[in-house]
């Protein structure tokens, strides 16, 4: 895991780059009129919303009020909570781009895994009630059970890093989701997936990309044939799911707290930012070393 300093680095190397940019398009998109300085600059504001994951708290109230007691010095001016949730979900877009500029970089021939993970919003109960993501978020089926919300789709490397992301509503198949994923950042060798990724479709439009999707049939499908090594390979796949235990009970990624869409986005890529920044992962065991 990085430690406090050498994240605030990487995250202040980016901002000094991105930032003139980002003011600029915000300012010709009339989101502002002038560029006034604030009490948290923007490296600062992606810091303590990607620290706050590695912190193992719980709440980002109560996370916000330790940096308040314990490091208010380390910061020329600290707003309040409500203030700091605000600029944060004011700058999602700032921690999404954070996040693109961390992936891995897709390299060729090698072994790709996809998969997609639920975020429940609130209880299936509480539907009907529910207002905050009432025109966003959808019901869905995972393997679980039913939930209410959002899916996560990723596709990671043998290493279990992130290769690339999307969110979309509940209600979306994996397999509707996986090209808009893979246009993201495309990848070419091997991409393992479950049943839910087959589509003949698919396979030959990902194929023409030098993408081989390699999945399992259904009971009442031919089975393929496969070599030894996509056997090895297809066998490891459910490491995936160590990616999004990870992802949820280290780092917090899912709860129901949310009071906004930009808010809700802003503490997902944060999330991501932070599972990137973890040094301990799962490893997928190369061929002939199982």
């Amino acid at each position: 895991m990085y430690d406090h300093t050498e994240l605030f680095c990487l995250i202040d190397d980016f901002c000094i780059r991105f930032k003139p940019i980002y003011l600029n398009s915000l300012k010709e998109a009339g989101v502002i009129q002038r560029c006034r300085n604030a009490f948290l600059e923007l490296s600062e504001l992606i810091f303590l919303a990607t620290w706050f994951h590695l912190s193992h708290f719980k709440t980002f109230k109560h996370f916000i009020a330790f940096v308040g007691f314990y490091h208010r010095n380390d910061f020329k001016a600290f707003p309040s909570y409500q203030r700091i949730n605000a600029l944060v979900a004011q700058h999602a877009t700032a921690i999404i781009a954070f996040f693109e500029a961390l992936l891995t970089k897709p390299k060729s021939d090698h072994i790709y895994f996809v998969d997609s993970t639920p975020l429940t919003v609130c209880k299936n109960t509480r539907i009907n009630r529910h207002r905050t993501f009432r025109a966003t978020a959808g019901r869905g089926k995972s393997s679980t059970g039913w939930f209410y919300g959002f899916k996560l789709h990723l596709i990671v490397n043998r290493a279990c890093e992130i290769v690339s992301a999307l969110v979309t509503a509940g209600n979306v198949a994996d397999v509707t989701a996986l090209f808009p994923l893979f246009q993201r950042h495309p990848v070419q060798g091997k991409l393992f997936g479950d049943r839910g990724y087959i589509s003949k479709f698919y396979k030959e439009l990902l194929s023409v990309r030098e993408c081989d999707l390699i999945t399992r049939t259904r009971a009442n499908m031919s089975q393929p044939s496969f070599s030894e090594e996509d056997e090895h390979y297809m066998c490891q796949h459910n490491l995936i799911e160590t990616v999004n235990s990870q992802l949820k009970d280290d780092l917090g990624i899912e709860h129901s707290r949310h009071r906004s869409w930009r808010g809700f986005i802003a503490h997902v890529y944060a999330s991501l930012i932070a599972y990137q920044c973890v040094t301990i992962k799962a490893q997928v065991k190369p061929f002939g070393q199982a």
